[in-house]
């Protein structure tokens, strides 16, 4: 059915992969793989790694682009693709990305759910109140944050919500009450067998002329390649691998656009970043990660998605 899916998962536009792309320190992508490995068996990991300085908070939070940017792009286009400007919102996945609360409150969203397995998002309120401060000064009409002694009074002054668990925990949020899902680089990191009920959650949460817009990354995490694919399923979906902090799904394009075509909605695919040759990888990936050719030359693509009517 995945494979089926290949022809439905042809970009509008394709961007050349940059060289470089997501290579991060130059040393061997085994050596990474042993250092993320050996850290995490001794319990380095998450939050104890980033806070060590040897993980990378998810996003350049601090960076006011990545903070003030994002949310007026994704309004923009859903309500270019909805006909009407969202009401509500849920991103799944933020991280540290929580901090935008503020901001997508002062952009007129009424609701807004986030999502994540665990909670990465910073707890101090002067990191809000400092997002407040900066939304402000670019002409973002934020809620007035003062009094607001700690996080959950912020999420509360700006309509939102953090619900921290598995795809169990959307049950919070009522049947087509969402206009907009939006992730940025986190659909690649949700594990296979979590994968259908995470979507069919989406499905039951978006709006009838909902829609959902995803950014998705296909290369590994050991230096932007394929190195990825050489793995068995039982060691590469270990708890250690997932703890180490470079599990990904190893699901190409095509793969992707078929969950969610199996979830319920129909899939579009504006744009994808792609390699002009397979970058580096086995020459043969393992059986457990064949996936169509066609997908190893896709580095990043963003989906758009909709309900089947």
């Amino acid at each position: 059915m995945e494979q089926r899916s290949e022809e439905m998962a042809r970009p509008q536009h394709v961007v050349p992969a940059p060289d470089g792309l997501a290579r991060g320190a130059p040393v061997p992508w085994w050596v990474k793989l042993g250092v993320k490995l050996g850290l995490a068996a001794v319990g380095v990991h998450g939050g104890r790694a980033r806070r060590l300085g040897l993980a990378r908070p998810s996003f350049e939070a601090g960076d006011p682009a990545k903070l003030l940017n994002a949310p007026p792009a994704w309004l923009a286009e859903a309500t270019r693709l909805m006909g009407r400007r969202p009401r509500t919102l849920l991103e799944v996945g933020p991280g540290r990305m929580v901090l935008r609360a503020p901001v997508l409150a002062g952009l007129g969203l009424e609701h807004v759910w986030f999502v994540d397995p665990s909670d990465a998002a910073p707890a101090d309120p002067g990191a809000y109140l400092a997002v407040a401060t900066l939304a402000r000064s670019h002409g973002v009409p934020v809620p007035d944050l003062t009094g607001c002694a700690d996080r959950t009074a912020i999420l509360r002054r700006c309509q939102a919500s953090l619900l921290l668990g598995g795809p169990e925990v959307l049950a919070a949020i009522p049947d087509g009450a969402v206009d907009l899902v939006v992730s940025e680089a986190v659909l690649e990191h949700v594990r296979r067998s979590d994968l259908a009920p995470l979507l069919a959650q989406l499905r039951r949460v978006t709006a009838p002329d909902g829609v959902g817009i995803h950014r998705i990354d296909f290369q590994d995490h050991l230096g932007g390649g394929l190195q990825h694919l050489r793995f068995s399923d039982s060691f590469w979906a270990s708890a250690l691998v997932g703890k180490a902090g470079i599990y990904v799904n190893r699901l190409g394009l095509s793969a992707m656009v078929g969950r969610f075509r199996h979830a319920g909605f129909t899939v579009e695919v504006p744009e994808a970043v792609v390699w002009p040759r397979r970058p580096k990888g086995p020459h043969r990936p393992h059986p457990d990660a064949m996936r169509p050719l066609a997908d190893d030359l896709v580095a990043r693509a963003v989906l758009e998605v909709r309900m089947r009517r």
